[in-house]
């Protein structure tokens, strides 16, 4: 059994907006974590709270392959939901829990076991939902997939708001 705590219910408890700095100090943190994100080889690369995206590296681990030897297609859905959701999250200052509701990937060429790179964006953020689409590249620079995603926005008691 992992030690590795869960986040609670983000309803839970009181969380407060986090800084650009701070949100790059959580998201480092994140690969030193027991969670999916190890699995996949997560490291964040760069991230815009103004413009709702992130971008990231990852390196799957060689359980995550098919039986072709690439990477087996729900992890790449794994990777493209990560960044898409850590978009919604960024652009929300890590303050919110975002569950995904539906997700739509297409697959355009094969993404072989190795380092790569994949891209979420924030289209659109209510006060419930967000709209969140996501590319995931090839070590050569070809899309092997794109995505479009929902999520649910859920937006605990901040910290400064007070009883």
């Amino acid at each position: 059994m992992s030690k590795t705590p869960v986040p609670a219910d983000l309803a839970k408890r009181k969380v407060r907006r986090l800084t650009p700095e701070e949100i790059r100090e959580q998201l480092s943190n994140v690969v030193r974590l027991e969670h999916a994100a190890g699995l996949l080889g997560f490291k964040p690369l760069d991230f815009s709270v103004e413009d709702g995206w992130l971008e990231a590296e990852f390196d799957p681990d060689p359980r995550c392959a098919n039986l072709r030897g690439g990477v087996q297609g729900g992890m790449i859905c794994a990777m493209l939901d990560e960044v898409m959701s850590l978009s919604v999250v960024v652009a929300e200052h890590y303050a919110v829990g975002v569950p995904t509701l539906e997700l739509k990937t297409s697959f355009l060429n094969a993404l072989p076991l190795g380092k790569c790179r994949a891209r979420g964006q924030a289209l659109r953020i209510g006060r419930n939902i967000a709209f969140m689409e996501g590319t995931i590249w090839t070590p050569e620079g070809e899309i092997a997939a794109k995505a479009t995603s929902t999520c649910q926005v859920r937006r605990p008691k901040l910290a400064d708001d007070g009883e």
